[in-house]
């Protein structure tokens, strides 16, 4: 403030100087920038993170401010090398506080350019580096920031390794990002602030890469405590779950413990709380856990922490007491809690696949005290049930077991046999991750159904090369070659009408052929469609085509080419009715009296002979000369 009101002072002193409008911009530029800071520090204490929280509309008018009285100076007074330098450099802090990357990185080019001896050149190689990072440009962000980093008494040395870790981290490197930070608790040189966030940069890191231990070791670093509170209640929830995941649950329920007492944690104690309560779960304490999830639900019902509460006694109940009625009382519990939430959509969803699983439960119990049961209903309610474990239950163990009942009980059925076996090794491969279990089973199918589906989707799975034909594989190929011949005889010339004739009825044997090898196929039918294309080219076939459409239509309806012959079959059907025959047998009788009438006209035409024709006299009175300018001629 002090310094505020010497320029005043000095301001007044000069006042009428050319240098008073000077010291007028740079004392304004310099009052609203540290105006700005202020409000700048004030939202970084409630949001600690920089890149989660934009400037507000009264910070961002003071830094617009600040820009245009330092652009007045450099219009005005560009001499002054000094304050123009000071002039733009808060003109290039000011864009990288409102987050505008690119004009504050042309800013910060133009001083190195032109001031690159003055005493914020040292900040500026920092800024630029970091706002390149900012703007996406990680490579060119690289390159700026070797000076900064190069140097171990830059000022910026720290934060420098702490972006470098930032750029290897981006770009997919984070061996590279550990180095970098590993290299900054290295140097003894480094203040204690700096040390703890790259502690907690680290153990971020060694988190993403599951090496626990040294995830923990960061998290519980001594530096941690000076970093601000969100970042510490974030390290210890971490180290806690650091620990669940070395399977120590014990343990890490009491750090929880320790958490939900600290005050300033206080808006995270029911999440603490239900976090206990699932970790007393996964240890088998599950006396504990009901007494903390209880207290969760009456302590805070229907809010997100009571929703995820009931999921977990669901939960519970469906998995290790099989409890299946009971569970779906608490899904419908968690539902209700928080329908919105994602606990809750889950909870929804089991609920409604466990009443689909009692239900088909039912239905084959029905089933076996039938005296004829329905063994295909029975059997495709047991698939049923394997893919609701699998799919919406989570329990992929028990769609396992489900599995297995299938194939030992239907070691004659190979279709059942087949699904079933392959489902299986899908399972160990996909969602068990067990590699050599899946390939055992895949190895099996390929050698007990080597022409099937399931055959080339297991060598596919496996990384084999397929060589596995099924009946429609081969039919495809043979149609391939049917087709090759049918282009053949369309591309014959016209005059050579016995060679072509010939090249057709080649092609239609090939079809013919493939549709009495597999009727069963795909290809097949469409074999047989080819027939009736071949037979209607010819008018004296027309009813062998129709014989041919009527087949597709009635055995292959289901196909395209059913359908195709099925329109086809009803538009003859309905020309074929009794009046559309009697409006044929009208139009037909018009066409013969019509015809019958222009002959007679031609021949008495004939019989007539030809008159001779006679010059046409005029009457001399019937001529009249013009005698006037105006006509054509002009006669004397």
């Amino acid at each position: 403030m002090f310094r505020y009101i010497m320029l005043a002072a000095v301001v007044l002193f000069f006042e009428g100087c050319t240098c008073c409008a000077y010291l007028n911009h740079m004392f304004n530029a310099e009052r609203l920038y540290d105006e700005a800071t202020e409000l700048r520090e004030a939202r970084l204490d409630s949001i600690p993170d920089e890149t989660a929280s934009l400037p507000g509309p009264d910070e961002r008018l003071k830094y617009d401010k600040v820009i245009e009285k330092g652009s007045r100076v450099l219009e005005r007074f560009p001499k002054n090398r000094k304050r123009t330098a000071e002039a733009v450099f808060l003109i290039g802090e000011s864009f990288r506080h409102k987050g505008e990357w690119g004009k504050a990185i042309i800013k910060y080019d133009e001083y190195e350019r032109y001031f690159a001896d003055y005493d914020s050149m040292r900040a500026v190689e920092y800024q630029r580096a970091y706002c390149l990072y900012r703007n996406n440009e990680f490579n060119i962000s690289r390159f700026a920031l070797e000076p900064v980093i190069s140097d171990k008494k830059h000022p910026y040395y720290f934060q420098g390794l702490n972006l470098l870790s930032l750029l290897d981290e981006k770009s997919e490197f984070p061996d590279q990002a550990i180095a970098a930070l590993e290299a900054v608790l290295a140097d003894t040189s480094g203040s204690p602030f700096m040390r703890g966030k790259a502690h907690f940069r680290l153990a971020g890191l060694y988190f993403k890469k599951e090496n626990w231990d040294k995830s923990r070791e960061h998290y519980t670093a001594k530096e941690i405590e000076l970093l601000n509170v969100r970042e510490k209640q974030t390290a210890g929830e971490q180290a806690a779950e650091c620990l669940v995941n070395k399977k120590e649950y014990l343990k890490a329920a009491d750090e929880y413990k320790a958490l939900y007492k600290v005050a300033d944690y206080e808006k995270q104690q029911p999440f603490y709380l239900v976090r206990i309560g699932e970790i007393m779960l996964m240890a088998e304490r599950y006396a504990d856990a009901f007494v903390v999830l209880q207290k969760v639900n009456s302590d805070y019902p229907r809010t997100e922490h009571s929703c995820r509460s009931y999921f977990n006694l669901g939960d519970y109940e469906q998995t290790k007491t099989m409890n299946y009625e009971q569970a779906i009382v608490y899904y419908d519990s968690s539902f209700y809690a928080r329908a919105i939430s994602e606990y809750g959509q889950k909870s929804r969803d089991r609920r409604d696949a466990l009443k689909r699983l009692l239900a088909l439960r039912k239905m084959n119990d029905d089933a076996r005290k039938d005296s004829i049961p329905n063994v295909n209903n029975f059997f495709s309610n047991e698939f049923q049930i394997a893919e609701l474990f699998l799919f919406k239950l989570s329990e992929v163990d028990s769609a396992v077991k489900r599995l297995d009942a299938i194939i030992e009980q239907n070691s004659q059925d190979t279709a059942r046999l087949m699904r079933a076996t392959y489902a299986r090794a899908f399972i160990y491969d996909e969602f068990k991750g067990d590699e050599d279990k899946a390939e055992e089973l895949y190895k099996e199918i390929i050698e007990k159904y080597p022409n099937t589906e399931y055959a080339k989707q297991a060598q596919a799975n496996l990384g084999m090369r397929v060589t596995a034909q099924t009946r429609e594989d081969v039919a495809k190929e043979r149609y391939l070659q049917a087709e090759s011949l049918w282009t053949i005889a369309s591309e014959m010339p016209p005059d050579q009408m016995e060679q072509v004739d010939s090249a057709y009825a080649e092609a239609f044997n090939a079809f013919d052929s493939l549709y009495r090898e597999f009727p069963d196929t795909e290809t097949g039918v469409q074999a047989l469609y080819m027939k009736a294309i071949y037979f209607q080219m010819s008018p004296e076939r027309v009813d062998s085509a129709m014989n041919v459409y009527r087949e597709l239509a009635s055995k292959h309806s289901s196909t395209p080419w059913g359908r195709q012959a099925s329109q086809y079959v009803n538009a003859r059907r309905n020309n074929d009715t009794d009046a559309a025959l009697e409006r044929l047998r009208k139009r037909v009788k018009q066409s013969e009296e019509h015809i019958n009438q222009l002959s007679q006209q031609y021949y008495e035409s004939l019989s007539k002979k030809p008159e001779e024709k006679k010059a046409e006299v005029k009457s001399m009175e019937d001529e009249v000369l013009e005698n006037t300018y105006n006509s054509m001629y002009d006669f004397e």
